[in-house]
């Protein structure tokens, strides 16, 4: 168990045996948060699972900044600047579960899941999945736990998936069919105002409907599935920077590379550069 500045709780430490598999959860505990509580990673190479057990707190991946409560669930993933704070001005404690997750597989799993364009998903029923992780951590051996590890991680992300379908069905039939639209053009260029007049409302109209549903805006959930396709492009593909942009609509390759900087904090060729290694 270790202790970090403006916090507390158990950490375990739970070292590979042999080769690291390819989803490997070597670090996980619990923070009990002090209201001036702050940790930041600027180009994290792990990506973080956590289980929000009470108060309130923000997350932050690349540009975008989430508040997490009660019941919630966060993801931060590798390869994006990761900021996790205290609200100072909720009165209980923020604490929570966390799981650091290595691997580059991980995400090929949320992509593969789409869960890479949400932050916090509010999912209370998976407290007992993260309580499980912690619970083996206390008492069962490295070798159980780095087996078990990896189901809980798959646990997880499926009964995510599982969540925002459910919801996704709930959604009304224009937002369910302006995000038909964006998940389908993801490789095209972004217009706002030629979406609009598909579905057949004004542009403010559309951000107002889907923000209030998906919880996040129209472009900024456009910009969130391409990075993240620009990732996987980086992490999986020869394909130089210039012709993952231009796939994913990005004629300028400067726009893109200064794009993909504003949202991750590093550019594509040090991304690619930086998570091969791993």
């Amino acid at each position: 168990m270790l202790n970090k500045p403006g916090k507390h709780g158990p950490i375990y430490h739970l070292p590979p045996l042999g080769d690291p598999p390819p989803v490997s959860v070597q670090f996980l505990g619990i923070n009990y948060c002090d209201s001036d509580y702050r940790n930041i990673r600027t180009l994290s190479k792990i990506t973080v699972f956590g289980f929000v057990l009470s108060g309130q707190g923000r997350v932050q991946v690349g540009t975008p900044v989430y508040t997490a409560r009660q019941g919630d669930v966060f993801i931060l993933p590798a390869g994006c600047y990761h900021e996790v704070a205290s609200d100072p001005d909720h009165k209980e404690q923020w604490s929570y579960i966390w799981l650091n997750i290595s691997g580059n597989w991980i995400l090929k799993l949320l992509e593969a899941y789409h869960l890479l364009p949400h932050t916090v998903i509010s999912s209370r029923e998976l407290e007992f999945l993260f309580n499980e992780a912690i619970k083996g951590a206390k008492e069962k051996s490295v070798e159980e736990m780095n087996s078990e590890l990896q189901i809980i991680v798959m646990r997880i992300i499926v009964s995510l998936f599982e969540t925002l379908r459910k919801r996704g069905e709930s959604l009304t039939s224009t937002v369910y069919a302006i995000k038909q639209c964006l998940d389908n053009a993801i490789l095209h260029p972004f217009d706002s105002g030629q979406l609009s007049a598909q579905i057949g409302i004004s542009k403010k109209q559309m951000n107002r409907l889907f923000k209030r549903e998906v919880g996040t805006t129209v472009y900024n959930y456009v910009i969130s599935k391409k990075i993240e396709s620009a990732k996987l492009m980086l992490l999986n593909t020869q394909l130089t920077v210039s012709d993952i942009g231009y796939k994913l609509g990005y004629v300028d390759p400067h726009y893109f590379s200064n794009l993909f900087h504003s949202k991750t904090g590093v550019r594509p060729s040090a991304f690619r550069k930086q998570f091969t290694k791993i």
